[in-house]
């Protein structure tokens, strides 16, 4: 499974980005490709019979299952922004 992470990893660097020197993407692609990886494990591990926890529902749309699971960083601003005048 480690195989197959570091290859769904290395599709996502560009040529351009190859021929720069990088191994790895734009960080800015970080969610695509941590999706990437674990749609590919994820598919490694039932290929391989390890994943027994997911079912047969989940499997037909693993790229759906795995984007729901994923965290979201959405936060709420903790203190009010309010204006003071003197």
């Amino acid at each position: 499974m480690l195989y197959v992470a570091a290859e769904a990893l290395a599709n996502f660097v560009s040529d351009e980005e190859l021929a720069q020197g990088k191994v790895f993407p734009h960080i800015s692609l970080i969610r695509n490709v941590s999706h990437a990886i674990a749609v590919a494990v994820i598919t490694e591990a039932v290929h391989e019979g390890q994943a027994t926890k997911i079912d047969e529902r989940h499997l037909s749309n693993i790229e759906e299952y795995v984007h729901r699971k994923m965290y979201d960083p959405i936060y709420v601003p903790l203190i009010e922004k309010r204006e003071v005048t003197i």
